[in-house]
């Protein structure tokens, strides 16, 4: 068993979101990132897998390519599906989200 903290330790960057990887294995990885107000982390995007997002802190618009957008907060999970780009960007106060992304395996 491991037991990751994902509250410790944080790290934001000034010139753009700090991405921290907590893991990863053979199936994926578990990333941290780290967004000041008005930060954007933007393109992500898997050809085959979907990606799973987490909110730890703050709030977050969460956008498709296809203009769909959603703010969310703490507890909340985002989930796109494979091939839809996406941005994430920190509304007014810091945001941590945690990413639960899988590595390409299929066509």
């Amino acid at each position: 068993m491991k037991v990751i903290a994902t509250m410790e330790n944080l790290v934001f960057g000034d010139e753009g979101p700090y991405a921290q990887q907590l893991v990863s294995d053979q199936i994926g990885k578990i990333v941290r990132y780290t967004l000041k107000p008005g930060q954007e982390l933007d393109e992500t995007h898997a050809p085959f897998m979907p990606r799973y997002f987490m909110v730890e802190k703050g709030e977050g618009i969460f956008k498709t390519d296809d203009g769909d957008e959603q703010k969310v907060g703490p507890g909340a999970v985002v989930i796109f599906p494979p091939k839809e780009d996406s941005t994430i960007t920190a509304t007014d106060s810091d945001l941590v989200v945690i990413g639960f992304l899988f590595w390409a395996t299929g066509g």
